[in-house]
């Protein structure tokens, strides 16, 4: 018994190595991807917010609706990224090496870390939009009911553009896993159980899109705010627990181009390799 101990933790520990380097090669991937195409995308939305304000100032009618919807589209963005990341990199992950386990908590943090940060941006770019528009005299006023009052409130932005990221970015990933492990039928239900988890979140965040009119149905459009912000990580944890779940069961398709590398001239000319 004494003389299997060592092996036994020597074992455990190059597992939890393997781990750790499995975890931090997708984060870092995540992270780094999203951002690699956010930098566009936010170019393009700041393009797209001038034009939205010099086009308002034509028509003399300037409202800040108009401009900080296009900061507010930051969570869609996520969301169609947590759809295309995912079926990039699942199947090279695992012939690499790497394990559901070590996946699933890379995108975790990769989904944590690109949401929060663009949820400071989102908050950011609306508190300029609010400073310009009181700078220069324009109504600041919203007529969307949403648990912040106006651009003035940066901290609770980033907490509820930051929640809203993130659980867009989770759920995406859902989706994704969905149709590449079980097939269309399973994929759609898939798509209904992780836009539960955002209806979550927008509900008690009070989202100016359709958050708030739902809240009021449900008669949550009074709660305070620290238990609108519990709410809102609610919705989080449900996506990230619903992504492990759909993870753990997932089909990995194997890698074709490692089927080809190892078959022989004529499989790779078959397949329309070079020989």
């Amino acid at each position: 018994m004494t003389a299997t101990t060592p092996r036994s933790a020597e074992r455990r520990a190059l597992e939890k190595a393997a781990h750790r380097r499995g975890v931090r090669a997708v984060a870092w991937y995540f992270i780094g991807g999203t951002w690699y195409v956010g930098v566009w995308f936010w170019l393009i939305a700041l393009a797209i917010g001038a034009l939205v304000l010099w086009i308002m100032l034509r028509n003399d009618d300037v409202s800040i609706e108009g401009v900080g919807g296009v900061a507010g589209s930051a969570k869609f963005f996520l969301f169609v990224m947590g759809i295309l990341l995912p079926l990039m990199t699942i199947a090279l992950h695992v012939a690499a090496g790497g394990t559901r386990r070590s996946y699933t908590h890379g995108l975790w943090i990769g989904a944590a870390v690109s949401g929060l940060t663009f949820g400071i941006a989102t908050a950011l770019v609306r508190w300029a939009e609010w400073a310009l528009f009181r700078q220069a005299g324009w109504p600041t006023e919203q007529d969307l009911t949403q648990l912040y009052a106006d651009g003035s409130e940066v901290g609770l932005m980033i907490l509820v553009e930051g929640t809203f990221c993130v659980v867009y970015y989770l759920a995406g990933m859902v989706v994704a896993a969905g149709f590449y492990g079980f097939g269309f039928l399973r994929g759609v239900l898939l798509v209904v159980a992780s836009l539960a988890t955002v209806v979550v979140s927008e509900v008690f965040l009070r989202s100016g899109f359709f958050g708030h009119a739902l809240s009021r149905v449900v008669g949550l459009d009074g709660t305070p705010v620290w238990l609108a912000v519990l709410g809102g990580l609610a919705g989080v944890v449900l996506a990230a627990l619903l992504l492990r779940v759909v993870l753990r069961g997932v089909a990995i398709r194997p890698v074709e181009f490692a089927g080809t590398a190892r078959a022989g001239p004529a499989a790779r000319a078959r397949a329309g390799a070079p020989a």
